[in-house]
């Protein structure tokens, strides 16, 4: 035992003194290669000095933290062996070019006025080049495309072999490739692509392709639209998938209700907002009273890609009793039937409009009509209208907007204006408005009105270096705000003055509770998504109307602005008719008031 333990001692002394023979020292270190970088900073780095044990381990570990300065294309030490216990150390480096000149290939969606800045924050001409700044430049690049959702990648960033001092940054912007359309029978694969402004060959663009499917799903043809990406014939383009279930969209209904004067009607409806496959709208309308004014019939048809260049046309002929002084008509009365006027409108409205860029839209329509007052109990009814004749209007409008998707915006903000110059000529007046004797015979007038809209939501941003499949934004709360005035000059018929209340102006009051020649209106609302086809809404409503003429029941009007508020609360529903709302609604004084809407409120 005694003699192994020995045995041990003496392998371990023996294996010390041979790593102490071969263990070396540093007597030098030595660095070729600098031109425009300062040794100091070299020396920094290095473990590796005079008096200090060298091995090949740290040999390696200093050649990376000098080549992690990022001033130098190659770093390499060799070692060499002096006498029995030392070495020299010699460090040869190939620095990076002074930078002269920055060269930016393969941009088109930005100019290289605007990356160069990104580039020069980090690179200064005339200064060495840097590859750990690299990085932060494509990422600070790769931001810029993606905030405004483009995608890229870098086919080359750093200086050129072939020519020293240049900076050359090649980038490899995305570009759409196929568009495959699956899971139509009924649409006409025609009608997605005019639906749609992505186009094969343009660059591609997240947020337009998002655009694109929320506009197809908010045409209500389809119940879901989805898709995918994938990698196209080269490694820039990508080919698009978009996955479709068509719902249905034609509605026959039939069946009896009661009128606002709370008399049975016969109604039938069809409706079809996809018509042929082509995105026109057909629909038909015919109600009948079991007294009253005798029955009601309305025609319409748009068609949303008339031509080549994006015209669209709406076109309707009506023939129709308009109930007024009833409780859910024009004054919100208790609908005592003694004490009511109705109207019969025969006319018909044509509308064209055009998308002029991708944020500004124009329209011209015109509409003429024909009233005449019927079921009128001059011998009971003490308040009433009468302003019997013809009417012909014409509408201009014109509007840029941001807004985003058209139907129900989430985000971006709208200005429009809207002239409508009118000729009316009216042969028999009547009732309250029997005194303003000038509206009776030709007259002209022109409204006038000027819309702001606006819409605020948190859309999440997508990291430089993250992509997203392509599909509907995911449902999220929008805070939308709406401000109008509006202003008629001339001599203009009762109904067509200005009118605030109700559904979709002053929520909490009568339908057309004020009326006037000027009108202002605001509105702020709060929308919060429980899923995607059902929101909550928070609104507060502010206006009024005022300088118009005619006075009925107890409805108060004013010269002067004298502004109301409202304010409640609503619900919305997306169905296969559109988007539904039933909104619970209170008046500055508190008492309350339930609105239902057929469509968005702005």
């Amino acid at each position: 035992m005694t003699q192994r333990f020995i045995s041990l001692i003496a392998l371990v002394a023996l294996a010390g003194a041979a790593m102490a023979q071969t263990t070396r020292t540093v007597r030098t270190v030595t660095i070729e290669g600098l031109k425009n970088v300062n040794d100091i900073g070299i020396q920094g780095v290095m473990r590796l000095k005079t008096g200090q044990p060298v091995d090949q381990a740290a040999i390696v570990r200093d050649e990376e933290e000098i080549f992690n300065l990022g001033f130098f294309s190659s770093v390499q030490i060799l070692r060499r062996d002096v006498g029995d216990t030392e070495a020299d150390l010699v460090v040869q480096i190939k620095e990076y070019p002074l930078i002269k000149e920055i060269r930016i290939e393969g941009n088109t969606i930005f100019k290289d006025e605007d990356l160069l800045p990104l580039i020069e924050e980090q690179q200064e001409l005339g200064q060495i080049w840097n590859n750990n700044k690299a990085q932060v430049i494509t990422t600070a690049i790769r931001k810029k495309y993606s905030d405004k959702g483009y995608i890229i990648n870098f086919e080359q960033f750093g200086p050129l072999a072939e020519s020293e001092g240049t900076l050359n940054v090649k980038i490899l912007e995305s570009v759409v490739g196929d568009i495959t359309l699956n899971g139509l029978s009924r649409t006409k694969p025609e009608t997605i692509r005019r639906v749609m402004k992505t186009r094969p060959g343009e660059p591609f663009n997240i947020q337009k392709i998002t655009r694109d499917m929320e506009e197809l799903y908010y045409t209500y043809w389809f119940e879901d639209v989805g898709g995918r990406q994938d990698v196209g014939a080269r490694p820039e383009v990508v080919d698009l998938t978009l996955n479709f279930k068509e719902a249905r969209t034609a509605i026959l209904n039939a069946g009896v209700a009661l009128d606002p004067q709370s008399r049975l009607v016969g109604t039938a409806s069809f409706t079809e907002n996809n018509f042929r496959g082509m995105g026109q709208t057909l629909g038909l309308e015919l109600e009948m009273a079991t007294v009253g004014g005798g029955p009601s019939a309305r025609v319409a048809f748009s068609n949303r890609f008339m031509d080549a260049i994006g015209t669209s046309m709406s076109a309707s002929i009506y023939s129709r009793v308009v109930y007024n002084f009833t409780g859910n008509g024009f004054l919100g009365s208790s609908g005592d039937t003694e004490d009511s006027f109705d109207e019969r409108q025969t006319g018909f409205e044509l509308r064209f409009g055009r998308e002029l860029t991708e944020t500004t839209r124009a329209s011209v329509g015109l509409t003429a009509k024909s009233t005449k007052t019927i079921t009128l109990r001059t011998t009971t009814t003490e308040d009433f209208v009468q302003q019997d004749g013809d009417l012909i209007m014409l509408n201009l409008s014109g509007e840029i907007t941001t807004a985003a998707p058209s139907v129900e915006p989430v985000q971006g903000q709208s200005l429009r204006l809207t002239l409508e110059p009118g000729y009316s000529n009216i042969t028999k007046i009547g009732g309250n408005v029997a005194k303003f004797s000038d509206t009776l015979g030709s007259s002209t007038f022109l409204r006038s009105t000027v819309s702001f809209r606006k819409y605020w939501s948190d859309q999440p941003e997508l990291a430089p270096d993250e992509t997203v499949e392509i599909g509907l934004s995911k449902p999220r709360p929008v805070l939308a705000f709406k401000a109008e005035y509006g202003y008629i000059t001339g001599t203009v018929p009762f109904f067509e003055q200005l009118f605030v209340g109700g559904t979709n102006s002053l929520r909490g009051y009568p339908n057309q509770r004020f009326w006037g020649s000027n009108s202002f209106v605001t509105t702020l609302e709060y929308r919060y998504p429980i899923q995607k086809s059902f929101n909550l809404v928070g609104f507060v409503d502010y206006g009024g109307a005022w300088g118009g003429y005619g006075q009925l029941r107890d409805f108060e009007q004013t010269q002067n602005a004298d502004l109301r508020l409202g304010y409640g609360v609503g619900l919305g529903f997306r169905t296969p008719l559109g988007p539904i709302r039933i909104e619970f609604a209170f008046d500055d004084k508190g008492k309350g008031r339930t609105h239902f809407t057929v469509g968005t409120s702005f």
